[in-house]
């Protein structure tokens, strides 16, 4: 990274650790940036050329497409492995969620127990937006993503634990954090200012739309972002990364019991690119119950890459013209 954050070249031949080598294929890379989110700087670094790498060997054939059989892009080609325990260990997840809820009306207990990740199936979408890295950033780093995603979100709220402005100005000066160590936000001993420049913590109350016949109430969502300009390990420019994990601490049902959202993650990378484009990568991980369509139907999946790819262009005719949007 650059200005006062670590420069890579100047690491490696340094320090007694070299960096650790890249994730390969789509599922190891969105894996590790879920695991490595809180990772040092080199090891972060790794995860974002992982995914590089398979955007070059396959991802630039998916840019703007969803899955499509007639056209040959079946929906395996979009989907990842489920995530694992090991990947949200850091993740203060509550230990024990509704994996049922009771009808109101009906006396029984909710059906409480821990989470099964491999119930919340993954699906990718790459785009190519018109937006420089810097624009996206600034985005979705606006507290009322209702009036950036309009179609998403009946309401949306969002708190920030540490000071937006502090992240923000570091974007526009480039000098960031050096993180040269891995680190945990729900420690009880993180000093949250020694990471204000690289890292933004948020916590939100999101209200969604009805998608695919689930309705839910608003519900605490966690987005966490992570930002720098990274200098290439084979060489070449330097270029700026705008990264956000996602996650529900719990499990949120709508007000009859048949409708809920248990699970949810996601990891967003938004990657500097020629010509003031961002490369946006978006993996996510979700558990909508529905008495109308299971989470793991080829219905479902595609509904979900579809959807995010809809964002994706959202924020591309932001940036170029296309649409307004409410001013902040």
């Amino acid at each position: 990274m650059r200005g006062s954050v670590f420069l890579l070249a100047v690491l490696t031949a340094s320090a007694c650790n070299p960096p650790p080598p890249a994730p390969e294929g789509l599922d190891a890379s969105a894996k590790y940036m879920v695991r490595n989110f809180y990772a040092d700087d080199a090891t972060f670094q790794a995860g974002i050329e992982g995914f590089l790498a398979w955007f070059d060997a396959e991802g630039k054939d998916l840019v703007g497409l969803g899955p499509d059989e007639n056209a040959g892009r079946p929906t395996d080609a979009f989907t990842v492995n489920d995530l694992e325990a090991d990947d949200v260990a850091l993740l203060p997840l509550d230990a024990e969620i509704v994996l049922a809820e009771n009808n109101p009306d009906d006396d029984a207990d909710d059906e409480m127990g821990p989470r099964d990740l491999s119930k919340a199936p993954g699906v990718v979408s790459v785009a190519e937006m018109n937006c420089t890295w810097k624009d996206s950033e600034k985005l979705l780093v606006r507290p009322d993503q209702n009036n950036v995603f309009v179609l998403d979100w009946e309401g949306y709220e969002r708190t920030y634990v540490t000071p937006r402005e502090t992240f923000e100005t570091a974007t526009t000066d480039e000098v960031f954090t050096e993180i040269k160590e891995a680190f945990n936000p729900s420690d009880a001993g993180f000093v949250a200012d020694d990471y204000a420049k690289s890292v933004l913590l948020t916590q939100n109350m999101a209200d969604p739309t009805a998608l695919m016949g689930v309705n839910i109430p608003a519900y605490p969502l966690r987005l966490e972002l992570r930002h720098g300009v990274f200098t290439p390990t084979d060489g070449g420019d330097d270029f700026g990364v705008f990264a956000i994990l996602t996650y529900d601490p719990g499990a949120v049902w709508g007000p009859t019991g048949d409708n809920g959202l248990v699970q949810e993650f996601s990891i967003e990378i938004n990657v500097q690119r020629p010509g003031n484009k961002t490369l946006r990568t978006l993996a996510v991980w979700a558990q909508p119950e529905s008495p109308i369509i299971g989470a793991d139907s080829v219905l479902a999946l595609n509904y979900a890459v579809n959807k995010s790819l809809k964002s994706s262009q959202t924020l591309s005719d932001v940036c170029d013209g296309t649409t307004e949007i409410v001013p902040e």
